[in-house]
């Protein structure tokens, strides 16, 4: 049963991989013998794997069987936007009681010194993917596990949003100082004001339209 799960779980995540370097287009019919070929796998396991995608938002159902990759929309990108908005300081609140530890203190920052390189080296790809790493990071700290399932599905999302600049948090020399600040709230304890840090924190510039 841990290897199955294992397995499927590598196939979602390189078929994410593929969405959101664009080697799977928006809307793009995902053809299961050319994907199973493409990855090495069989049929079961990819169709396990799709199924599971459709249930997160990442594919949708076509009319006449099979599925394509979801064309997110700027209504999507902000639906999301307002969930991450209701979540994150449920869950960040949580996390700041472990923070006082200094192990959790040192893996937020050595996640910004991360984000701070890609910023410097302007990788949007690697601005990104620290970026979830920091948010994943603080949501797991919350113990919250109701919080951190919904957030999974959230987070293959988010990959392929912010990988194709469809979902844009900010301009890269912004992206650090916004997280500092974020941080520094998380540890000053400040719970009213870590409220309205977060919700303005999720909110982007789109990259898409209607």
């Amino acid at each position: 049963m841990q290897s199955n799960l294992k397995s499927e779980e590598s196939v979602i995540d390189r078929l994410v991989d593929m969405i959101s370097c664009g080697e799977l287009g928006r809307a793009q019919r995902v053809r299961e013998v050319m994907i199973s070929e493409r990855l090495g796998v069989s049929r079961i396991p990819l169709r396990e794997a799709m199924g599971r995608l459709e249930s997160q938002g990442v594919l949708e159902a076509r009319e006449r069987g099979g599925m394509n990759v979801k064309a997110f929309s700027a209504k999507q990108i902000n639906e999301i936007c307002r969930v991450r908005a209701a979540l994150e300081p449920i869950a960040m609140r949580d996390a700041v009681v472990h923070l006082s530890r200094q192990e959790h203190r040192i893996t937020l920052n050595a996640i910004i010194e991360e984000m701070k390189w890609a910023a410097e080296h302007e990788s949007r790809e690697d601005v990104a993917r620290a970026d979830i790493a920091f948010h994943r990071f603080l949501i797991d700290l919350s113990g919250n596990d109701l919080i951190r399932k919904i957030w999974s599905g959230l987070e293959l999302q988010l990959r392929i949003i912010f990988r194709l600049e469809l979902y844009v948090p900010t301009n890269l020399d912004e992206v650090v100082p916004k997280h500092l600040h974020l941080r520094d709230v998380l540890l000053s304890g400040d719970l009213e004001k870590l409220d309205s840090t977060v919700a303005d924190h999720v909110w982007p510039e789109f990259g898409v339209t209607e």
